[in-house]
């Protein structure tokens, strides 16, 4: 048997306007995770924090921040 591994990152995306913000891809996470994959770990990369600048088309904006992404490992047995 081997391993097989994903790598699922779950964010948050500006959603119609600079103060909504919608969690991305817990659909496919989700999915993953009922068709027998587990989480092997997790990480988190950086948000902005409110330190930087982003845009958000027509606006440029500095808050709310975006929040984290965070990072999931997934494995799976294969035969």
């Amino acid at each position: 048997m081997s391993r097989k591994f994903k790598v699922v990152p779950v964010m948050y995306a500006a959603s119609g306007s600079a103060y909504t913000l919608k969690l991305q891809n817990t659909e496919a996470l989700a999915g993953l995770l009922s068709d027998g994959w587990s989480v092997m770990r997790t990480d988190v990369l950086p948000g902005l924090g409110g330190k930087g600048e982003y845009k958000v088309e027509p606006n440029t904006c500095y808050e709310p921040s975006f929040p984290p992404t965070i990072v999931y490992i997934l494995e799976k047995e294969s035969e």
